[in-house]
């Protein structure tokens, strides 16, 4: 096994002689397996090796493995760095789950702890299994052929710093049976045994489902597939980029100009790469197929002036054969205040003389049944931050809680009867520029309580 790592090693050239590499290890067998293969093997390979332990806090025995790995690398004669970090703090200021949150986290740390420490490369634990649940998780969530082509064997962070993965193409097997062989005393998460993570989900039932009915052969087989996969969207990206260089007008940071004419010459398939490209380029991070249908429809519509607001606040605009995407949207009235409410708290909303309450709650504390009309709950997991609080402006739409569609805010306030006098006065709570809560009247249906919520956003507004 050590002789297929050092191949890997070698062949893809994942370390040159005279490097540090920083070695990333949790403690349990896949990382532990890594470690103790590197060590072996730094002399022969000319590399020194430095350990570096990310402490997330989020299970009571963290510290205790902390410690764990510190006396195994003080046992091996090798430095190492203990980071602990926020991962809580980090998942409500970027509003995602608390998995990504945490390997956000982790990367950072890597980053910054390899450039003090000297070290040009990381090298992470990822395996074969690794790569096979990625590719199912995102298989089923619809992702395209650069979700889909998984975990690469390389990757690079900022300051040219590269991430490495030696043990790409072992098993999970292989290297529980290396740890079996060595003696080795890994350290066992008990977080992935549990069900609600979806990772879990897919290696505790999917995989094992799939091998009964298919054959042990499958998580070879679908490796195979996501290594096709990333060799076709490396061709793709290349050609995506000089498909976008041939687009493109301008790019700054203000903004990105595309050629209707050109862009209209490409096949679909490059279209789609350039205008993900140019949304990613004008600001849109969080754009989907559904924002790249909208720009698709500005590029083939036959009015020659059209133009349609994507995430982030960057608005796509068509001018006879060009289409803008810049994040200057139209100047709101400036009597409109704004609030914007960055986590859980009481805020004072002085447009309304209203006081907002924001908990985050467990499902389980709550008796939805019994919410007053000024009290809504929302799935935590479909919130973005911070969250925006206003008044109602012309244009702004929502789907109504079980609406078969979106509709104007302006037509729901008409259709509750609700009074021209009072209609100024209802805050409209928006989330990554999408209305989420129209206070007092309806939430919006995206971001519903529904069987798979485990955490919601309560608010409530309140007079006093």
């Amino acid at each position: 096994m050590r002789e297929r790592v050092e191949r890997t090693i070698k062949e893809n050239s994942l370390f040159l002689a005279g490097q540090k590499v920083l070695v990333a290890v949790s403690g349990g067998a896949d990382s532990l397996c890594l470690l103790h293969i590197l060590h072996s093997m730094s002399e022969s390979l000319d590399i020194s090796l430095h350990v570096v332990h990310i402490h997330h806090g989020l299970r009571p025995e963290a510290s205790a493995e902390a410690v764990s790995v510190k006396k195994e690398a003080i046992r091996l004669g090798l430095p190492i760095t203990v980071r602990r970090v926020k991962v809580k703090k980090l998942q409500a200021q970027m509003g995602c789950s608390l998995q990504e949150a945490a390997r956000r986290a982790r990367y950072n740390v890597f980053s910054e702890i390899a450039r003090l420490s000297g070290a040009v490369r990381v090298a992470t634990a990822h395996h074969r299994d690794d790569r096979v649940e990625t590719l199912l998780m995102r298989l089923l969530s619809g992702s395209g052929i650069d979700g889909l082509k998984g975990i690469p064997l390389r990757r690079t962070l900022e300051h040219g710093i590269e991430v490495v993965r030696p043990l790409y193409y072992l098993s999970r097997q292989e290297i529980e049976n290396y740890c079996r062989t060595f003696k080795l005393s890994p350290l066992f998460d008990q977080s992935n045994m549990r069900p609600e993570y979806y990772r879990n989900r897919v290696r505790l039932h999917l995989l094992p489902y799939l091998e009964a009915e298919f054959g042990t052969h499958i998580r070879r087989a679908l490796a195979n597939t996501a290594e096709n996969l990333a060799e076709d969207a490396a061709l793709l990206n290349a050609l995506s980029r000089e498909a976008f260089s041939a687009v493109t007008e301008s790019c700054s940071t203000d903004g990105i100009c595309l050629d209707i004419i050109e862009l209209n010459k490409l096949p679909q398939a490059l279209q789609t790469r350039v205008i993900r490209q140019a949304l990613w380029s004008a600001g849109a991070v969080r754009s989907g197929r559904r924002h790249v249908a909208q720009v698709l429809a500005l590029a083939i519509h036959p009015s020659p002036s059209a133009q349609t607001v994507l995430p982030n606040g960057v608005l796509a605009a068509r001018a006879y054969n060009r289409i803008s995407l810049n994040r200057t949207l139209p100047k709101r009235d400036a009597s409109v205040e704004v609030a914007e409410i960055h986590g859980s708290g009481l805020t004072y909303l002085p447009s309304f003389e209203l006081w907002l309450k924001v908990e985050v709650r467990s499902v389980g504390e709550l008796n939805l049944s019994q919410l007053s009309k000024n009290e809504a709950c929302l799935d935590f997991k479909k919130i973005t931050w911070p969250l925006l609080v206003r008044s109602r402006e012309a244009g702004d739409r929502m789907q109504p809680l079980g609406a078969p569609g979106s509709r104007k805010v302006k037509k729901i306030l008409a259709d509750r009867k609700i009074p021209l006098k009072q209609r100024e006065q209802i805050p409209l709570i928006i989330s990554g520029h999408q209305p989420v809560w129209l206070g007092g009247v309806e939430i919006a249906d995206f971001c519903k309580v529904t069987a798979q919520t485990d955490k919601v956003l309560y608010l409530k507004i309140e007079k006093e």
